[in-house]
């Protein structure tokens, strides 16, 4: 029964491909956004509206919650319209043309370290901005891998992998984690690892996040102190139709071994990170997805409704 529903879902899935490739890639984008905000308006009663919201209000990134609300909506129309926008960005900017779409917004140092590769590197993001339309500028330079979630509908999972939405990124299942295969091919080929640490994990280290303590995965630390590749943090952020900025914050971290107990300097280290980290959703708050539950356990401020 689930294997038929799967194959509903990749029917219906490539239907609409088939429409949405008449259109126009400028308007991709503006499609998408128009999609995802227009749902989240219909739904923002339920639970899930609510917390992103909510998160946005704890961030202390809106005053009231009128403007909580429209931060929150247009980041799903953000992330709506990306999607869009990756599925046929890809065939337009390639390794060749890329710096005429994308700005950057990093050190000579960080610039450096990711464009002369002469040893791996470790990136460590978040849920914003719009990776999969970078992943070309990154992979001009180095091969990229990337550790993310595998659709559970494996012919929905087989349409992304054959129209490239993630671009030339070996991706490495979630659920496997970082297995020595896959490991021994990022430092073989001095390639560019792109880990996601945003989440709350309640087994995380708890550091502060727009002023509030909540715990977060520890995996870009742990795998720094474990291999001593350089850490670099930032995203991918959209400027306009068909503009992007890659923003590094900081300089690369190339920490010398830590005198702390391994504990306190995985700590430390993830607490620097998330700092950095912060600083990007910051400069484009709207970019960034509020929909998981972030702060949980802390109370929302009273804010005017307008």
């Amino acid at each position: 029964m689930r294997a038929a529903v799967y194959f509903l879902e990749y029917l219906l899935i490539a239907g609409l491909w088939w429409l949405y490739r008449l259109m126009p890639v400028r308007w991709a984008y503006r499609v998408g956004w128009g999609v995802g905000a227009g749902l989240f308006a219909f739904f923002r009663h339920v639970r899930r509206a609510r917390v992103a919201v909510d998160n946005v209000l704890i961030a202390g990134l809106a005053r009231t919650r009128r403007e909580a609300y429209r931060i929150a909506r247009d980041s799903v129309g953000h992330f709506a319209g990306h999607v869009c926008e990756a599925l046929r960005v890809s065939h337009l900017v390639t390794r060749e043309n890329w710096r005429d779409y994308v700005s950057l917004e990093m050190t000579p140092a960080a610039e450096r370290l990711l464009f002369r590769p002469d040893g791996p590197v470790i990136l460590a993001t978040g849920h914003l901005g719009s990776w999969e339309a970078g992943i070309t500028a990154i992979t001009s330079a180095r091969p990229m891998f990337a550790v993310a979630r595998l659709m559970d509908n494996p012919y929905v999972q087989r349409f992304l992998e054959r129209h490239n939405f993630r671009g030339g990124a070996t991706i490495i299942p979630k659920r496997h984690g970082f297995t020595g295969d896959a490991m021994r091919r990022w430092v073989c080929q001095n390639g560019a690892l792109t880990i996601l640490f945003d989440q709350f994990c309640s087994s995380g280290a708890p550091v502060p996040f727009f002023g509030h303590t909540v715990p977060v995965y520890t995996s870009p630390a742990r795998l720094h102190l474990r291999t001593g590749a350089p850490l670099l943090v930032g995203g991918f952020l959209r400027t306009g139709t068909l503009r992007y900025k890659m923003v590094a914050i900081g300089d690369p971290i190339e920490a010398p071994a830590s005198a702390l107990p391994h504990d306190e300097a995985i700590r430390a280290l993830t607490a620097e990170l998330i700092r950095r980290l912060e600083a990007v959703i910051r400069m484009a708050p709207e970019q960034y997805l509020w929909l998981h539950r972030r702060f949980r356990g802390i109370p929302v401020p009273e804010v005017p409704a307008r």
